[in-house]
């Protein structure tokens, strides 16, 4: 089961944004998403730039309403959210493309679940079984530190919630 993260499409310092990446590729997530809020921030730039500082990380973008995600899915566009303003976009997105070294998501192919964080390991396997039987090829989840601890140490059955985590 994939494991796709969805990133604050905010954020105070640019620095620990890119370290959280690095941190998720590194606890074996397959892909950052990020949600396309039109609150002035463009998230491909952000795509882009998470693209630079990981090497495998798969790369989604989500647009602002469910109903939408679901029209663009229906279409052959390689990422979701990109009928968001004609030509101008699509050059944003091959470039996006070619910078990531095709590791944009295809939203088309592939269906994802959205969860909620996981208060433990436990709600976290249930969850991955729940979207395995929903044929979901893998899960969207917030990004939080307890997922990052959860993916780090898969097999830690101790409750490790107290730990303030430095991610990255």
């Amino acid at each position: 089961m994939k494991v796709g993260v969805v990133f604050p499409s905010r954020f105070e310092d640019p620095g620990e944004f890119l370290a959280d990446a690095r941190a998720m590729e590194t606890a074996g997530v397959d892909s950052i998403w990020l949600e396309d809020q039109h609150d002035g921030l463009d998230p491909l730039l952000m795509l882009a730039a998470i693209a630079a500082v990981t090497s495998r990380l798969r790369l989604g973008l989500i647009p602002e309403s469910p109903s939408r995600l679901a029209e663009e899915a229906e279409s052959p566009s390689p990422l979701a959210g990109e009928g968001r303003g004609g030509g101008s976009d699509q050059r944003q997105i091959s470039t996006l493309q070619q910078l990531s070294r095709n590791r944009i998501v295809e939203a088309s192919t592939e269906s994802w679940q959205r969860v909620e964080v996981p208060a433990d390991r436990y709600a976290w396997a249930s969850m991955l079984e729940r979207a395995q039987r929903d044929g979901a090829h893998g899960v969207l989840v917030p990004s939080d530190p307890r997922l990052l601890d959860i993916l780090r140490h898969p097999d830690d059955a101790i409750d490790r919630s107290d730990l303030i985590l430095a991610q990255g």
